[in-house]
């Protein structure tokens, strides 16, 4: 990722939480591994996460615990992969 920072528009499942600003950690092999949230969003231990980014990639994210922290699912950053949109 270029920057290590920014603002997201977030979904658990169909509820739409709003735009929430987030930084990532990066792990040895450059791969995005964990967010941190500016605050808690409005989900539990265990929620997965959808993240729009402002650049139009997207991350999907578990939640951990109560805490602003959530675990990288998949790749990390990645673009839109269907052929035409829904």
């Amino acid at each position: 990722m270029d920057a290590d920072y920014g603002i997201a528009s977030v979904k658990c499942g169909p509820r739409d939480l709003g735009w929430i600003q987030y930084r990532v950690q990066i792990g040895a092999g450059g791969q995005v591994n964990v967010l941190k949230f500016d605050h808690l969003p409005n989900a539990q231990d265990g929620d997965t996460l959808h993240l729009v980014l402002e650049d139009g990639r997207m991350i999907d994210c578990q939640v951990i615990d109560s805490s602003q922290y959530c675990a990288v699912i998949g790749e990390g950053p990645y673009f839109d992969r269907r052929a035409s949109q829904r």
